[in-house]
């Protein structure tokens, strides 16, 4: 029954989402016509560690001089649950205004927190996209740092659980063999 609520909930998300998805896509299209956006983001790498800064580089050739906003948004399940909304830190926040040089570019670096797939995107002044949505993956560096990681990584061990659990298994399988002999004895 659970799986059948959450598949509905699902249907319904979607059945809302489309037509606003649908109509964001055609705006910018309208604008800048399809695959058409005037700026480029280039990245370091699609794959960057969790608390390490990783480098881009915005290209709007025709746009020199202009401000524009970088924005990083949570794109899916982090592994630190509970974090999408603060796993991003550009400067502070999730988008940072930054301002074109004269030949229409420039560069910065962002970090993220948590790990997970990231969306990143350059819009204008109006909140209009003027480049497509690239995704980033951010992983888990060496020390662990952003993976959540379940009691182990956080120092608690499961040993004292289990160690409660056998005692109180002998204790009733105890107590159960001693009222099986006491009923045979009387």
């Amino acid at each position: 029954m659970l799986r059948r609520l959450f598949s509905a909930l699902t249907v319904t998300a979607a059945a809302v989402l489309a037509p606003v998805a649908a109509t964001t896509t055609s705006a910018a299209a309208d604008e800048y016509g399809p695959s058409e956006f005037p700026c480029v983001i280039t990245f370091e790498s699609l794959s960057v560690t969790v608390g390490e800064p990783f480098g881009f580089t915005v290209s709007c050739p025709d746009l020199a001089g202009v401000t524009i906003t970088v924005q990083i948004a949570f794109a899916g399940d982090a592994d630190a649950a509970g974090e999408p909304a603060s796993a991003v830190e550009v400067a502070g926040a999730d988008a940072e205004e930054l301002t074109l040089d004269d030949d229409g570019e420039v560069s910065d670096t962002a970090t993220v927190s948590a790990a997970g797939d990231y969306t990143v995107q350059v819009l204008d002044a109006d909140g209009e996209p003027l480049s497509e949505v690239y995704t980033i993956t951010a992983t888990a560096g060496a020390d662990g740092a952003g993976g959540g990681g379940g009691l182990a990584a956080t120092g608690s061990t499961s040993l004292p659980y289990l160690a409660a659990a056998g005692a109180l298994l002998l204790l009733g399988v105890g107590t159960l063999v001693t009222i099986r002999v006491r009923s045979r004895r009387g």
